[in-house]
């Protein structure tokens, strides 16, 4: 099963056409081209920073001692944007207004769509109050951690 976050739109209500499916999964193609996988989804800042990293992580490959540890630099790189890349979409499409209005599991887009559109029928569309993941701000502790981290500030 994959999980798929429903975003929609600033300002539309929950049912909207042009809701965006972002399936919250690892990904080959970013793994081995992070900064294409990144470009292609608009999230340009992202893409720049990740094709300097790995031409920093190229550079370094060449060097006959710290060859490794280039090598190293690139494949970091693309094993970070392929575990958070989706993440990182949904961040870009939230500082642009959407909301995300659903979290489905289901084992493919199709099916998301089908059980999206079953959650609100035709002609009772409605602004849902929001979806509540554990690690937004709408999280019940003041600092939720990131990227698998601890938050530091919360108290033992």
């Amino acid at each position: 099963m994959a999980t798929f976050l429903v975003l929609i739109p600033p300002g539309a209500l929950s049912g909207d056409e042009k809701a965006r499916f972002v399936r919250d999964r690892f990904s080959w193609v970013a793994f081995f081209l992070p900064f294409l996988w990144l470009a292609w989804h608009r999230a340009w800042l992202a893409a720049a920073l990740a094709f300097a990293v790995q031409m920093l992580g190229s550079a370094i490959s060449d060097h006959p001692v710290f060859g490794l540890a280039g090598l190293g630099v690139c494949l970091a790189t693309g094993l970070l944007v392929a575990l958070e890349g989706p993440s990182m979409v949904v961040a870009g499409l939230e500082r642009k207004g959407w909301t995300i209005d659903a979290v489905i599991s289901a084992e493919d887009r199709a099916t998301a769509e089908d059980i999206y559109d079953m959650e609100t029928p035709a002609g009772e569309t409605k602004a849902r109050d929001g979806v509540s993941l554990p690690a937004s701000g709408t999280a019940t502790r003041p600092h939720a951690p990131m990227l698998g981290l601890v938050g530091f500030k919360e108290g033992r």
